[in-house]
């Protein structure tokens, strides 16, 4: 078990977070260190092969509030190709510069998301989700993570933003649409554009993670060849 002094939610959500990712541990040694948090926020990641920790966690205070479902591609010509023939040739994308990032640091602060843990629990303002996304985003590409604008017919509609997990492993981290073009068709071409750059950083594979709350981009996914390789429920609560 890994337990993570996550210190980056005090500046997203003004509250002491912990956070519990479960492994391969013995259970009996887990549940202690578990249930005696007293952080003000505590979070659970469990493997779907702990069913037993999942009812002691339910039976002590915590809420089940989503899986997150790892979604692996690995580019086959096939599915590649295939996937092209879903997407909108009209929608282009370019890499963002500061005008551009500004632009989407202002989308963001406007609420984007709305399928996530934090917005949709009310112990938090929605503000906060919104914070969470822009601090996130600002510190990925502080690290070099790379942020592209989709555009269509010469408007920006949306972004997606790419980083580098390994030498070809890539991973599309966030990308999402402008609220003004939303619901207009855009999600397939959004996310083909992700997996294409990632052909072109030149990736051998795709590893990425989605909420189960976001069923919008899991069916998106699915029909662009991806696989779901990995499942983990995760668990949340609030002792002040």
């Amino acid at each position: 078990m890994k337990i993570i002094n996550a210190l980056w939610e005090k500046r997203n959500l003004e509250v002491e977070t912990v956070e519990f990712i479960i492994e391969n541990d013995d259970i009996e040694k887990i549940v202690p260190n578990i249930l005696t948090a007293e952080k003000s926020y505590n979070v659970v990641k469990l493997p779907v092969n702990k069913p037993l920790l999942a009812t002691a966690l339910q039976q002590n205070g915590y809420n089940f509030v989503e899986c997150m479902l790892n979604f692996t591609h690995d580019l086959n010509e096939i599915k590649v190709t295939n996937a092209k023939l879903l997407s909108n040739a009209e929608v282009t994308y370019e890499p963002m510069n500061k005008t551009d990032l500004e632009k989407l640091l202002c989308e963001l602060a406007k609420g984007l998301f709305n399928t996530d843990r934090i917005f949709n629990d009310n112990r938090f303002q929605k503000e906060a989700s919104a914070l969470r996304y822009k601090n996130w985003l600002c510190d990925e590409h502080a690290k070099g993570s790379v942020i592209f604008k989709l555009v269509f017919q010469s408007e920006t509609i949306g972004f997606f933003a790419l980083k580098k997990m390994t030498h070809n492993i890539y991973d599309p981290f966030l990308l999402g649409l402008y609220n003004n073009y939303k619901g207009k068709g855009f999600g397939r071409s959004m996310a083909f554009n992700a997996l294409q750059e990632c052909i072109n950083q030149g990736a051998k594979g795709i590893s990425t993670h989605i909420s189960s709350n976001n069923l919008a981009n899991i069916k998106i996914y699915q029909s662009l060849g991806y696989d779901i390789s990995g499942l983990v429920y995760v668990f949340v609560k609030h002792n002040k």
